[in-house]
């Protein structure tokens, strides 16, 4: 500075000012310098991240690298290279050269390389996408593979099984086949006998299932259910105990964590035998037919005709007039319809008896069985005509759920929600209405070895699964609207279920239910005899009425 007052003499307000001026500069250029370095280690970061993640897509997509994706590679190195070279962090004896060097790059240098970061991460990002896809892809190949090898070493673990015994037969050893091997036979048969109820459409090369092993149409929630250790546990059990399943600690743990699919429709009619011991006709060969001879006269015939077709609509068994299930269903209604003259036939009751001949493998006899297994197990008039046992169960549901989500009741008293709405077609139908397959095999299995308590203990669990999502709907057609599908919602699966109902809701004592079965009986009983008491002196009235208009 005293250089520049010989020439130029300033005053000290002037060199005071020309000093902030030197050091906002000097900032300006340190801050510039610490951007570019900044800028390059981003650079060298990315251009290193691609090389590894081009390697790992080689690996994925089997060697075959995409020319665009070759041409990029080649495109980054060129434009990094005068930056690989050199070091993030410069030595103390060129510090001065670097800074001088930095000081000479040009703004819109700096812009261009910006320009270039931002698209190799936008490229980085669609690149690290299709990565994860293929991966996930890779996994669950790879989860179907196992399923697929366990399932096919159970069966040919079967097969030994019987090719022994055959054996035996063969070189006189035994004379006959054992009940359990009969069984594991009968199953092996009715595996291949599945496939005659699946409709197989072929485009083309590809074979597309539109329905599963029940007729039912596949969905995005629709699954065929993987071997799992519990499928051994049952083949273990079967082996042990025979067919018989009766009632045990071990059966219902088993039962509880699911019933595999070739034992279920042998597990069901064990529960149904079981359930129809002492009814009327069991044990009377013959009998099922007799019904059905004397059926046709009845009062149910044209109501049963009018609901064949909209029993179960997305089940290939009973879709048309023509479906193998339809004449079947036919013949188990109107049969029950003359076996219980009581009830005779009440809407639900076509849905039930479709479901069962769907899993029984469409015998009738045994679905009809089934419908009066159901009607045992289920409190009385249930569906009878005033379906009184049916209204005091959502009494006491509307009580439970008082008790156990007061949030949810809440909510729907807020818009004047009646429940019975929502859950009434779940119990009418155990659960075959609006509820996805899975899980109304679930509900089956249990209902037919534990009891009508699964009414309660499932309905519940659907609730508890979607509390949160309950309280957020805004009105009450936003909740008539959400709960129309909530049996169908992702989270409806068998394990989310049956987790909260066998564990989150114990200890569920039956002892409860029953006493407000009882007071709700009553009371609905009550309330039902006054509309009857209402009714008759209306129509006196009108004849009365009628009597002294004739008379004037």
């Amino acid at each position: 500075s005293s250089g520049i007052n010989a020439e130029w003499p300033l005053r000290p307000g002037e060199i005071l000012q020309l000093q902030k001026l030197r050091e906002a500069d000097e900032n300006h250029r340190q801050k510039q310098l610490l951007n570019y370095e900044d800028l390059k280690a981003r650079h060298l970061k990315l251009s290193i991240n691609y090389r590894i993640m081009m390697k790992e897509f080689d690996t994925f997509v089997g060697g075959a690298i995409p020319q665009d994706s070759i041409d990029f590679i080649g495109r980054i190195e060129t434009e990094t290279a005068p930056y690989l070279s050199e070091e993030l962090a410069p030595s103390s004896s060129n510090k001065k050269e670097d800074v001088v060097q930095e000081e000479m790059v040009p703004r819109s240098k700096l812009d261009d390389k910006e320009d270039v970061i931002r698209s190799y991460i936008a490229q980085n990002k669609l690149l690290e996408d299709e990565i994860l896809q293929i991966n996930n892809l890779r996994q669950e190949e790879r989860k179907r593979h196992h399923e697929a090898t366990a399932e096919l070493a159970k069966v040919n673990s079967h097969y030994m099984l019987l090719l022994r015994e055959i054996n035996k037969l063969r070189t006189g050893a035994q004379t006959s086949i054992s009940s359990d091997l009969q069984e594991i036979a009968a199953a092996l048969i009715d595996q291949v006998k599945d496939e005659d109820l699946l409709n197989v459409q072929k485009v083309g090369n590809d074979i597309t299932l539109r329905y599963d092993r029940y007729g039912f149409e596949i969905t995005k929630l629709s699954k065929l259910s993987p071997t799992t250790n519990n499928d051994v546990n049952w083949d273990k059990y079967v082996l042990q105990y025979g067919n018989g399943l009766e009632k045990s600690k071990d059966l219902k743990a088993l039962v509880r964590q699911g019933v595999p699919y070739r034992y279920r429709s042998t597990f069901w009619r064990s529960c149904i035998d079981r359930a129809t011991r002492s009814c009327e006709g069991r044990d009377m060969p013959g009998y099922y037919k007799s019904l059905l001879a004397k059926a046709n006269s009845n009062l149910f015939v044209k109501q049963i005709e009018l609901d064949l077709m909209r029993t179960l609509p997305n089940n290939c068994l009973f879709n048309s007039q023509a479906a193998t299930g339809v004449d079947k269903l036919r013949n188990v209604l109107l049969a029950f319809s003359r076996y219980n003259v009581e009830i005779g036939y009440c809407q639900g009751l076509n849905r039930i008896a479709a479901f069962a001949l769907a899993v029984l493998n469409l015998k009738e006899e045994d679905a009809f069985w089934a419908v009066v297994a159901i009607s045992v197990i289920l409190p009385q008039h249930y569906y009878t005509q005033t379906m009184v046992g049916a209204q005091t169960d959502q009494r006491v549901l509307n009580d439970i759920m008082s008790d156990k989500y007061p949030k949810i009741m809440s909510h729907f008293n807020q818009f004047n929600i009646d429940l019975s709405l929502i859950t009434f077609n779940w119990f009418l139908t155990l659960y075959v209405d609006n509820t996805n397959t899975e899980l109304v095999l679930a509900f089956w299995d249990s209902f037919l070895y534990e009891g009508d308590k699964m009414l309660f203990r499932f309905a519940l669990s659907i609730f508890r699964l979607h509390h949160d999502a309950l309280l957020e709907t805004k009105d009450g057609i936003d909740v008539y609207n959400f709960c129309r599908q909530i049996g169908e919602s992702p989270l409806c699966t068998p394990e989310n279920v049956k987790r909260i109902a066998f564990a989150e809701l114990n200890p569920f004592p039956m002892k409860r239910v029953r006493e407000r079965r009882e007071f709700h009986y009553k009371k609905v009983l009550g309330e039902l005899n006054m509309l009857e008491q209402m009714r008759e002196s209306y129509i006196a009235e009108k004849r009365q009425s009628a009597l002294e208009y004739d008379s004037d």
